[in-house]
């Protein structure tokens, strides 16, 4: 796994990549994330010897550098052509693509404008009705908190607890990626999706004509199932949504070897490999 820095409309972007060949993954994290959390899916010696992983800061997150037009390049849309112009600044094609929490919903704003994708895979996610409403989300998700744009220790804390399981330790690196990310790329992103300045994505996934995979941690605080669930998503990678026991919204983080073997699976499926 190699850190490696590109240049995208001026702005200088850090990903990882595991291999320069083979079939790319592309891994996108959520709002004030960062590549982080998909540590125990790059360095996993199987699955990165398998495929090419590809793990994006997204622009004010990160070791990425922060926007000086953040009311239009954080808002889904410009997160999503972000994506897009990272995409064809590698030259992708024929790419699986992976979003955790709002990372899924930047790949589904993108997906139209994607270079052939082969599928879609979202983790600990939700498509976004329109207009947009409180739905896709647990009842007791302080969105004020997330929304907010200055956040002081305690809130930092407060916003990392949401992404284990109740009363759960959550890993130590959490609250320093949420320190890392532009303070603005909160308050700008939702007050986007208040505004309905995105795509249908109910539409989206049930139009997708794509595989999707949809991964839920048990206990995630912050997705409401029964929402998810009843969500009409016609080509959802064997029917169901894959539930990961005993984790939150960091189920891949948490419990890696569970996540690891099926995920290897659905990629082995949409890229016609046999397991050696």
């Amino acid at each position: 796994m190699r850190q490696k820095k590109i240049k995208i409309k001026g702005k200088e972007i850090s990903y990882y990549e595991t291999r320069d060949d083979g079939n790319p993954v592309v891994l996108v994290h959520g709002m004030s994330s960062s590549s982080s959390v998909f540590i125990r899916q790059l360095i996993d010696s199987v699955l990165s010897y398998q495929f090419r992983f590809i793990a994006l800061d997204l622009l004010g997150h990160g070791n990425s550098e922060h926007s000086e037009n953040p009311k239009s390049d954080y808002t889904l849309k410009g997160l999503a052509d972000f994506l897009v112009d990272f995409n064809d600044e590698l030259s992708l094609s024929d790419a699986v693509y992976v979003g955790h929490n709002l990372g899924g919903n930047i790949l589904l704003e993108a997906s139209k404008k994607l270079k052939n994708p082969k599928g879609f895979v979202l983790l600990g996610s939700s498509p976004l009705p329109k207009p947009f409403n409180m739905d896709p989300f647990r009842k007791n998700l302080p969105l004020e908190l997330f929304s907010k744009p200055g956040i002081d220790d305690s809130e930092v804390h407060q916003i990392a607890s949401y992404f284990v399981e109740e009363d759960t330790k959550y890993p130590d690196f959490i609250p320093e990626i949420i320190r890392k990310s532009d303070h603005k790329t909160r308050e700008v992103l939702f007050d986007s999706i208040q505004k309905g300045e995105y795509q249908d994505q109910i539409e989206i996934i049930k139009n997708i004509q794509l595989p999707v995979a949809v991964y839920h941690g048990e206990y995630d605080q912050m997705i409401d199932f029964d929402f998810l669930k009843n969500i009409d998503i016609p080509d959802m990678w064997r029917d169901i949504i894959q539930v990961i026991r005993d984790s939150g919204q960091l189920f891949f983080y948490e419990c890696p070897a569970d996540f690891n073997v099926s995920f290897e699976t659905f990629l082995f499926t949409i890229f016609n490999k046999k397991k050696t």
